[in-house]
Formats: C-alpha cells, sequence, structure tokens
C-alpha cells in the first residue's frame, strides 16, 4: 500500500477563472501613474481579439476594455451642458 497524491487531487475542485470584471480591475490598478490608459487598453484590446477559444471571458474583458477607451474619450464638460 504506497501514498497516493492523485487520489485527494482528484476530488479537489478546480479553481474557477477569475471574472472579467476583477480582471480589469487588476489590470488598472496596476498601471503605472502617469500612463496612457487608453494606449495601454488598445494594446489590450487587440491582444484579447486575438482569442480564439469559445470561453466568453475574453470577449467580456475586451467589452470592459472597449467602454473604459469610451469613457476617456468622453468629453465631461459638453456631457455636463446636455
Amino acid at each position: 500500500m504506497g501514498l497516493s497524491a492523485e487520489h485527494h487531487v482528484a476530488r479537489r475542485p478546480i479553481a474557477g477563472l477569475p471574472q472579467a470584471e476583477d480582471v480589469f480591475v487588476s489590470w488598472l490598478m496596476a498601471q503605472p501613474e502617469g500612463s496612457d490608459l487608453a494606449a495601454a487598453a488598445d494594446i489590450e484590446i487587440r491582444r484579447l481579439d486575438r482569442y480564439e477559444g469559445r470561453h466568453p471571458g475574453p470577449q467580456k474583458l475586451a467589452e470592459l476594455f472597449r467602454e473604459f477607451q469610451r469613457c476617456l474619450s468622453a468629453d465631461p464638460v459638453a456631457e455636463a451642458t446636455q
């Protein structure tokens, strides 16, 4: 009778993938002060657009980055006068 770690590992639940919102917030918090957030978001969008898998997470994350870019390019003065 030998020790078998595989028996116990097989029963352990696999940790789920992080939510797209959590990944986005982590990315945002990791950006250096003074960085060009729109350009950095564009890099991530291009990277995510190359994903060819079927998991919906990367698509959701790309949508978050696109919305972030729209927020960055919005004119707050024009919006306030509407």
